[in-house]
């Protein structure tokens, strides 16, 4: 099969989609298909071969980019695939609705993210405000795709909080299991003691994360002694270094920054576990990854979370917004090794379900028998 990947964000940014497009691509291809990615900005050095470049207005996201049309050498190329499956219901959405249906080819659309509470965390614009426009256009682009999927049942829940009534494919977003790591990095390089109770965080460093009650929790008298590591990059990073200076935590959190994907193994596998503070996530492939490499998971007691996290099996989970009550179960999982280790393999069982072949296969079957509906 020919497989067209439309995406608004690939590299030189970091993120789960992006992550996602580029390991879904390489699978894809490991098992015979040709795939190309179709997106937005100038080529990056990280571009793989069969990614394809067209003019794209600037985003403040690193890796992202407004593409309003793709250029002729797209088109091209765009109009031999069999399918087009699309990452984001904006640009890349509107770009395979209009693309698809003037070449009369199928349409998958991903929906990744609680776009809801994503415009109102970067915005500010009111909820009601939000989800009145994301039900008109959602009403309208949902239905003329063939396939729609997400990663969490949590997805139907959102869609009727909007008033938007839709058939999804659930489908996680699968991650490497037992990716070995590609560098050498270790506690004693990050200044870390090789005793200290370590958290780590891999994510961006954007509102949606909320990294700031993180550091908040971390400067609870009773982890006095814990220290957290911040593996990714952002616009807010230096507001946050600033509030971990106020905070009095500074000399216990290392911001490494953004590294390269298959670097990311190697800082997890440092840490004792890993902790989110985000409550409008869908499925993030940084907690799959940590389950995956046997890394209990500390969270807030949020819908999208509930969907891999089993608070007491696999990590631990706390009311959102209580910061004493996250210190409390940082700290079981700081200085309790026990429940560290039997949680760690509930986290590795857990990890087994997010096999990224797995996951590509199921997409396979729907790729195939969509085309096979359109040959017909």
């Amino acid at each position: 099969m020919r497989i067209g990947l439309l995406t608004d964000a690939y590299w030189p940014g970091v993120n789960g989609i992006i992550r996602f497009v580029s390991l879904h691509k390489r699978i894809l291809e490991s098992m015979g298909h040709q795939v190309f990615v179709f997106t937005g900005g100038p080529p990056a050095p990280q571009d793989e071969p069969g990614v394809i470049r067209s003019f794209g207005f600037p985003h403040p996201d690193p890796g992202y980019r407004v593409t309003l049309a793709y250029s002729r050498r797209a088109l091209a190329l765009l109009r031999t695939m069999d399918v087009l499956h699309a990452q984001q219901p904006a640009m890349s959405g509107l770009l395979a609705l209009r693309y698809g249906r003037r070449f009369g080819i199928p349409v998958v659309l991903t929906l990744h993210s609680r776009y809801d509470l994503l415009v109102n965390s970067r915005l500010r614009v009111p909820i009601p405000v939000v989800r009145s426009l994301l039900r008109a256009y959602l009403r309208w682009l949902l239905p003329r795709c063939d396939l729609v999927t997400a990663p969490t049942p949590e997805v139907t829940k959102v869609l009727e909080d909007v008033g938007v009534q839709a058939c999804v494919e659930i489908i996680p977003c699968g991650v490497e299991r037992g990716r070995p790591p590609h560098c050498n990095v270790t506690r004693a390089n990050l200044g870390i003691p090789a005793t200290a109770p370590l958290a780590a965080f891999v994510g961006r460093a954007v509102a949606e994360k909320n990294i700031h009650f993180l550091l908040e929790v971390l400067s609870a008298p009773e982890l006095s002694d814990a220290y957290l590591l911040v593996i990714g990059d952002g616009l807010q990073r230096p507001a946050l270094e600033k509030a971990a200076e106020r905070l009095r935590v500074n000399g216990r959190v290392r911001f490494v920054g953004q590294v390269a994907p298959a670097e990311v193994p190697a800082y997890v596998a440092l840490a004792d576990f890993c902790v989110t503070a985000s409550k409008i996530e869908m499925l993030p492939a940084s907690v799959l990854e940590a389950l995956g490499a046997g890394r209990p998971v500390l969270g807030l007691d949020v819908p999208w979370i509930r969907a891999v996290i089993r608070s007491g099996e696999n990590g631990l989970l706390t009311p959102p917004d209580d910061a004493a009550a996250m210190a409390r179960a940082w700290a079981r999982l700081a200085h309790d090794r026990e429940l560290r280790e039997r949680l760690a393999e509930g986290a590795r069982r857990t990890g087994e379900q997010y096999d990224a072949r797995q996951v590509t296969a199921r997409l396979v079957a729907h790729y195939e028998r969509l085309t096979a509906v359109r040959r017909a």
